[in-house]
């Protein structure tokens, strides 16, 4: 009898997504867009961001995020017409000291955080809702990426659908041991599975039925094999759900053997029947970009962090691209795609300089035209605000047939 050993390398060199044939480009723009670069206002959010581990209440550790202490991150909107609970607008974001990736101890403070408003600009948390929905991880709950470093897991990255009566928020867990996320989270066979041993990063989800009651965290998939190369980054993963089922899109630094080509990074879709089981790596598909537009601003630029959002049968993508090779974002950019796997992306950047993982979300639609609302996140801890209009025959025009 012969036995057959293949090594966790070996396993590793043969973990690939399958690639997208390329598109080619049909060359038409876009063109001029309604209100594309006007910022309506500056968010304020009227909160106080606690960055204790659970059980303690240092005040050191509790600041007011209120106007001018803007310390906001990772923001992302559900848009109600009619209202929901009271309000229009639902926010989902991370508090954050300083300028992004620049001050260590501001990972205290990215914990989810829920707030609401009725005009985009005034912001508070609902009546009600815990905040943060997750504490600071503790020392005894975390463990470091490099000896030399100091023990300290943190939260990034929220994002979230409304679909089927309920919110569902995910947002990713870093260093965070996988004993620590399942005493956190449900006594679930779905948790004993995914939660057998330790991920660098594991993307963990909650859902709620009114924004304010939240269920214990579930974890979706982790860094590791076989949901991705080993310690990947596993970032900005970003969720929607198209009617039929969820669609999650993330990027992927290209720091191993496991991609098709030389950009720094690269955009991976997921499936999933029912918003927790997503599709292990080799089953997931590598995003086509028709268009790169960020590589003509600067060759090194590639996305660092995305939001994704469906609505009347197109999927957009909201790119923070900058140079990924130090961790960071400069310009925002939109791409659209009618099958969410080949996208186009508009010429003209939202932003050209110092924007981080900012957000677009459908306000209202028609027979012609797309209504959007944007929170654009600059590296500075601020939100701004805006709103444009984006036409469905113009964006058909500019996809390949």
């Amino acid at each position: 009898m012969t036995f057959t050993i293949i090594s966790c390398s070996q396993q590793e060199e043969s973990l690939y997504a399958e690639n997208v044939p390329t598109t080619p480009d049909n060359k038409t723009e876009y063109g001029e867009t309604t209100d594309y670069l006007t910022d309506i206002g500056t968010l304020n959010i009227n909160m106080i961001a606690n960055g204790n581990h659970p059980g303690k209440n240092d005040p050191g550790f509790i600041k007011n995020i209120s106007t001018p202490d803007f310390a906001y991150c990772h923001p992302d909107v559900q848009y109600f017409p009619n209202g929901f609970n009271g309000y229009k607008y639902w926010m989902v974001f991370t508090p954050y000291f300083g300028t992004v990736g620049n001050i260590q101890i501001s990972k205290r403070y990215e914990n989810p955080t829920v707030v609401v408003s009725n005009d985009g600009i005034h912001w508070s948390g609902p009546n009600g809702v815990a905040s943060p929905l997750q504490r600071t991880p503790s020392v005894n709950e975390s463990f470091s990426e490099k000896k030399e470093e100091p023990k300290q897991g943190f939260w990034s990255d929220v994002d979230w659908t409304y679909e089927n009566g309920k919110f569902s928020l995910y947002y990713r867990a870093s260093f965070i041991k996988a004993v620590a996320l399942k005493s956190r989270g449900a006594k679930s066979q779905n948790n004993m599975k995914k939660l057998a041993k330790n991920a660098q990063r594991t993307i963990v989800r909650q859902t709620s039925a009114d924004g304010i009651n939240w269920t214990p965290l579930e974890a979706v998939y982790t860094s590791d094999a076989p949901y991705s190369p080993k310690n990947n980054h596993i970032i900005s993963p970003s969720i929607v759900y198209n009617g039929l089922g969820y669609i999650s899109y993330e990027v992927e630094n290209n720091i191993s053997p496991n991609f098709p080509g030389n950009d720094p990074s690269y955009i991976i879709r997921r499936t999933s029947g029912n918003g927790l089981d997503f599709s292990k790596f080799k089953e997931s598909k590598v995003v086509n970009f028709i268009n790169k537009p960020w590589t003509k601003v600067n060759s090194e630029y590639a996305p660092w962090h995305i939001q994704a959002t469906y609505v009347d049968g197109y999927y957009f993508l909201c790119i923070a691209a900058g140079e990924v090779k130090k961790s960071t974002a400069e310009s925002l950019y939109i791409a659209f795609s009618k099958d969410g796997l080949n996208f186009k992306v508009l010429p003209k950047p939202l932003v050209e300089k110092n924007t981080y993982r900012s957000c677009i979300f459908p306000m209202s639609t028609t027979s012609e035209n797309i209504n959007f609302g944007a929170v654009i996140a600059y590296k500075t801890g601020i939100f701004k605000y805006r709103e444009f209009q984006l036409n469905k025959a113009k964006l058909d025009g500019c996809l390949p047939k």
